[in-house]
């Protein structure tokens, strides 16, 4: 089993083994100790609009253990009654971490160690904006080959003044796991097959997330699903992290940005390919929800696919060489190799042809899509 894999010495694994945080707070074992991973430089303020964060030092008097310290401190948010149980949290957490960690560090003086046992606690800001997101880092080093880590991550609701849980970011009763887990799965498949990283396979292996997952959103506003190390990997591929793109998952955010294209689209029977200017048969459409369908046999045949129909399965197929993908006709489901794909918009059956958003082009077969000065679809692939 891969719990059996992590082999610390008895005080390496008392010092974070009490803390009483969710699941997501699990105890990983980090680099050894002359191989710390680096914290980026914390700034002492970062501005959020009206929402902020400082660095709080807590330091030790205690002699021969090595003390470095920084929690981060929340202000700004309209509650705060709220903001001061947070913060409250962070700091209960970090000083109840410090405490273990002297404690065994008094017991290990009895025994004449060599090295200086340490402690080290920051954090991480990854998103400053709607959801204010960051990463809370405790290390510690009480001797054995490798320190152990616990990485507790923060995903604040800045306007209504709350944790974000993963099921928040959801619309109510969408398939958000299903959708989630074929995009991890998808991930994990790629990356074993280039030899990025290697992942538990079987029974160890990933199966789902979990109804507490970490996660947290990044920069670019996408969200990333997090795992500690040997939750689902072996040590050597670190701290698993799965960033999922906003496109992928649009059609079951609470919050649906348009899609540029779609709008901007007034050409419907006219439709450039790699460069050449085509008539359509079928013209193009635009669904309820405001999407531009497109119909699959005949683009994907001006873009050299072999074409099937699964009547019984209500299933259109595209295949050119190595490259297969496919539609679930009143499905959102779509289908690239041997992984699944959501659309914003499910494909339609009408008059015995399929028609699929215009998005299928990028997200589903990886291709590029624009719209031209007259309002007409550009596909490049």
């Amino acid at each position: 089993m891969k719990n059996k894999i992590i082999l610390l010495g008895l005080a390496g694994s008392l010092i974070l083994g009490n803390a009483s945080i969710a699941k997501d707070n699990q105890y990983i074992e980090a680099t050894n100790k002359n191989r710390l991973i680096k914290q980026p430089p914390i700034n002492a303020e970062v501005g959020m609009k009206k929402v902020k964060i400082t660095s709080e030092t807590i330091k030790s008097n205690t002699e021969d253990i090595d003390v470095d310290v920084k929690i981060p401190v929340v202000k700004g948010l309209k509650d705060e009654i709220y903001q001061e149980q947070l913060n409250y949290k962070i700091k209960s957490t970090a000083k109840k971490d410090l405490n273990e960690f002297k404690k065994i560090a008094e017991e290990l003086k009895e025994l004449n160690i060599e090295w200086t046992p340490e402690i080290r606690i920051n954090y991480e800001i990854k998103s400053d904006e709607d959801i204010l997101s960051f990463v809370v880092t405790t290390y510690s080093y009480v001797g054995g080959a490798n320190g152990m880590s616990r990485k507790d991550y923060y995903n604040i609701d800045i306007k209504g003044n709350n944790i974000v849980k993963l099921e928040d970011l959801f619309k109510e009763n969408s398939n958000y796991r299903t959708v989630l887990n074929d995009e991890i799965n998808r991930q994990i498949k790629k990356q074993m097959t280039t030899n990025e990283k290697m992942y538990f396979e079987g029974e160890e292996g990933f199966k789902s997330i979990k109804d507490d997952q970490s996660f947290y959103i990044n920069e670019s506003k996408n969200l990333v699903i997090v795992f500690q190390m040997y939750d689902i990997a072996p040590r050597s591929s670190g701290y698993p992290e799965f960033e999922i793109p906003k496109e992928n998952i649009v059609h079951i955010l609470k919050e649906v940005e348009p899609i540029t294209a779609d709008s901007k689209i007034t050409s419907f029977d006219r439709i450039i390919i790699n460069k050449e200017e085509r008539k359509l048969e079928n013209p193009m459409f635009q669904s309820e929800k405001g999407r531009v369908m497109m119909p699959l046999s005949e683009v994907a045949k001006a873009l050299d696919f072999e074409v099937t129909w699964d009547g019984k399965n209500k299933v259109a197929s595209m295949k050119k060489g190595p490259v297969s993908a496919g539609a679930y006709v009143n499905h959102d489901r779509y289908y690239f190799l041997k992984s699944f794909v959501y659309l914003e918009e499910k494909a339609q059956l009408i008059k015995g042809r399929t028609y699929v958003p215009i998005s299928f082009i990028q997200q589903v077969l990886q291709g590029q899509i624009t719209v031209n000065e007259d309002g007409m679809l550009n596909i490049i692939y």
